[in-house]
């Protein structure tokens, strides 16, 4: 396959988690010569080193890497490309409350990521220390620097696990690369909802618990309109 652009690569597991991903990302702009791969499989690392792997054997430009539990806006991609630099993500926030950004900026004693608090100011393009990979642009000369394995785990100062997304990044930061985040790039970061019904002061509300059981929201249910009962003669 000669003359690729760009590679957009799409991480899941064995089975797709939501079919709304694969809609909304039909509708993405993209470039001329982009290609789409698919990496499949349990371990995560593996599949995004294989999206790596495959986009540096193509000779693309870049590559997109994207979580099939994300939504886009059309523009997503034009937006991240627009920046012309070696790594930048998209705004998402994680699945539970308090919503935190996917971004890191300090690090505790034991060199465990810590994560970013919304600000006021958060708008443009800002540098963190690390950031998710769900919807992260690198341009294929990072991958060239690191050397594989492109993507793998480690682990902080004290043993704890390091996620591959902050692996990756703190690999990229040691070779020189910024890690760019895009304040004007929101995504959507899809999650499972629990609404669970409680009858409370007289009337039925709808209390919606994120997947760690935690309350996110509360709405009294839509009120029974009666209607009017006809006799049969």
């Amino acid at each position: 396959m000669a003359n690729v652009t760009g590679v957009i690569g799409i991480s899941s597991g064995e089975s797709a988690r939501y079919a709304t991903f694969y809609d909304e990302l039909t509708q993405v702009e993209r470039p001329d010569n982009v290609v789409v791969l698919h990496a499949t499989g349990l371990y995560i690392q593996k599949n995004r080193d294989q999206l790596a792997r495959q986009a540096l054997e193509l000779e693309a430009e870049w590559i997109w890497y994207v979580d099939d539990d994300h939504i886009f806006p059309p523009d997503t991609l034009e937006k991240l490309l627009a920046h012309n630099v070696d790594i930048v993500s998209a705004v998402a926030v994680k699945r539970a409350s308090p919503f935190l950004p996917i971004a890191y900026d300090d690090e505790d004693a034991d060199g465990e990521a810590q994560n970013h608090r919304f600000a006021t100011d958060d708008v443009g393009l800002k540098p963190v220390l690390a950031t998710g990979a769900g919807c992260l642009l690198v341009r294929t000369p990072v991958h060239t620097a690191m050397g594989a394995p492109y993507w793998r785990f480690g682990m902080t100062k004290s043993g704890e696990l390091d996620g591959e997304d902050i692996e990756f990044c703190k690999r990229a930061r040691a070779k020189g690369f910024t890690i760019w985040y895009d304040f004007d790039a929101p995504i959507g970061h899809k999650m499972t909802v629990v609404a669970y019904p409680q009858y409370t002061r007289g009337q039925w509300h709808i209390q919606l618990l994120d997947s760690k059981g935690v309350l996110i929201g509360e709405r009294p249910t839509a009120p029974r309109i009666l209607q009017p009962t006809s006799r049969l003669a």
